[in-house]
């Protein structure tokens, strides 16, 4: 049997315009209520033969499987990007070198972009994927500050 989009019949004749549903695919709901009407309506004088019984419940059983692998490679995809997200972060403040375009970029981490396809780093300015990081080394040493007001230590020269 060949299901393809269904119209919406009585839309078209009241409005004149047509509505297509698209074809999502049969679920497993869809495919216990096939088999349930199926079974429902077999001519009971030559039923369905124990082999296709069997062969529709392993496929309805394999696309419970392929259903659960989908939902867990969608969990262990959300997981990898939170992690990298995390990686990302880290590295505010650190020293990094990375390639880009073929040329050598080395610099402080001044800031990270979560947003698009991926973490960028804003590292002197320019945005560098965290995928073209290289090299990662401690922040860079910052000089003390020099304290000012009316309790300072006066400077010796």
């Amino acid at each position: 049997m060949n299901v393809g989009g269904v119209t919406a019949a009585a839309s078209q004749a009241a409005t004149g315009t047509t509505t297509t549903v698209p074809n999502k695919g049969l679920g497993k709901d869809d495919f216990l209520k096939l088999l349930a009407a199926q079974l429902e309506n077999q001519d009971p004088l030559s039923p369905m033969s124990n082999t296709d019984f069997i062969a529709q419940m392993a496929q309805f059983s394999a696309l419970e499987q392929m259903n659960n692998l989908n939902d867990s490679f969608n969990r262990v995809q959300q997981e990898l990007q939170a992690a990298l997200a995390l990686q990302a972060v880290s590295l505010i403040g650190k020293e990094v070198t990375a390639t880009v375009n073929e040329q050598t970029l080395q610099g402080t981490v001044e800031k990270v972009n979560l947003a698009g396809d991926g973490a960028v780093l804003t590292v002197n300015g320019q945005q560098v994927p965290l995928s073209a990081v290289t090299e990662v080394g401690p922040a860079a040493p910052t000089s003390p500050a020099t304290p000012t007001g009316p309790g300072a230590a006066p400077t010796q020269p």
